[in-house]
């Protein structure tokens, strides 16, 4: 498919542009993914597609949360997505690590003061191509620029780096990619977590970054 042979990825800045093109190409892409795969999502369709502009803009304005997008360099069109969120003050990923960026927005300069020795802890939200973009090694473009992304960030503060992302145990597919992007499966194995978005347990496995991505 030469349509896709042209794309870049950005980090979508938290100004007017920034905002306008979350609004007009990234809201399409998640509604759109949410409605085609809905289980590789821990949220749903029908909760998001009822956001106002405030919630959808409440992401890029969180200082925590990284937004990092493959465009196609013609359109401008969204081919791949992900977040990087952090620095979070628990080290133990979360199973939705935006409510809990959330959470502690306002406060992480209160924690900095507390933990200046420990490990920078950084979680990825996952990462999502859209079908016919699939197998150009976009996602693993996406990754790797988070991770370089946490690196840098942890480097500037002469601390450790504690990388991570949550998969559901069952996508055997989703755990193979992130080893090949260095990450390695939790010694203590999956864990049940509730989801209340969709109101049930899901089996997620805890993935941590140990090596720079081939």
């Amino acid at each position: 498919m030469s349509g896709l042979a042209e794309w870049t990825v950005e980090l979508i800045l938290a100004d007017d542009e920034g905002r306008r093109f979350y609004l007009d190409h990234y809201k399409p892409f998640r509604l759109a993914a949410l409605k085609q795969e809905p289980d590789a999502f821990g949220s749903t369709y029908t909760r998001e597609i009822n956001f106002i502009e405030e919630d959808w803009l409440s992401r890029i304005n969180n200082p925590l949360v990284k937004t990092l997008v493959a465009v196609h360099s013609n359109d401008r069109r969204v081919l791949s997505a992900t977040s990087l969120i952090g620095p979070l003050p628990n080290r133990d990923p979360a199973s939705n690590p935006f409510q809990a960026s959330t959470e502690i927005t306002g406060a992480s300069d209160q924690h900095h003061n507390h933990v200046e020795a420990s490990p920078l802890s950084f979680q990825i939200s996952g990462v999502y191509t859209v079908p016919d973009a699939r197998g150009k090694g976009i996602a693993k473009a996406l990754i790797k620029t988070a991770v370089e992304e946490a690196i840098n960030d942890a480097k500037q503060q002469d601390r450790k780096l504690n990388l991570s992302v949550i998969v559901y145990a069952s996508n055997h597919a989703a755990i193979s990619f992130y080893e090949s992007c260095g990450f390695v499966a939790d010694p203590a194995g999956p864990r049940t977590s509730f989801n209340p978005h969709k109101n049930r347990s899901e089996v997620e496995l805890c993935m941590h970054y140990r090596r720079s991505a081939e």
